[in-house]
């Protein structure tokens, strides 16, 4: 019985439970593919001067990349953690902010790996194909934001909910 009590209080039949915590953990491992990204993880890497112009722009704003998929995805946690919280059901600007991106963070982490040689030719692409990305990433991640702002409770509900001793 105590079993049953649980499963309602943790609601682990909802499915967005389980894609929070595929979230969370996805979040964990894109904080050190990120840095490995932005720092580069090779030591010819480090070198930007071996790297033509174009390489080195396009470095710069791949590691913009990098850096704003974190925002995403945090933005995407605090928007699952409220609708779990609220009981709310999702909203067309989440789905399309978070289908944003999800289909940059693909992109990146299928770059970084080097996944069907995706790394090498994002490499001969230039600055454009990075630029393309940090455009979606943009979209998407203004888009999370405004789904987060219209589902985020007031300070008071927040107060409210808190179990704090007075």
């Amino acid at each position: 019985m105590a079993w049953d009590e649980a499963r309602d209080l943790l609601r682990l039949d909802d499915g967005r439970l389980w894609l929070l915590i595929a979230l969370c953990v996805a979040l964990v491992f894109t904080i050190q593919s990120v840095e490995g990204s932005v720092e580069g993880v090779w030591p010819h890497q480090r070198r930007p001067a071996r790297r033509g112009p174009g390489g080195r722009t396009a470095q710069g704003i791949w590691a913009s990349v990098a850096l704003l998929l974190l925002p995403g995805m945090l933005l995407g946690v605090l928007n699952l953690a409220v609708l779990l919280w609220r009981e709310l059901p999702y909203g067309r600007t989440l789905l399309l902010g978070g289908l944003f991106v999800a289909l940059a963070w693909l992109l990146f982490v299928a770059v970084s790996a080097n996944f069907l040689g995706l790394g090498r030719y994002m490499g001969q692409v230039g600055p454009v194909g990075p630029a393309a990305m940090l455009a979606v990433l943009l979209v998407g991640d203004l888009l999370l934001l405004i789904a987060l702002l219209d589902v985020v409770p007031s300070l008071g509900e927040i107060r409210d909910a808190l179990p704090l001793v007075s």
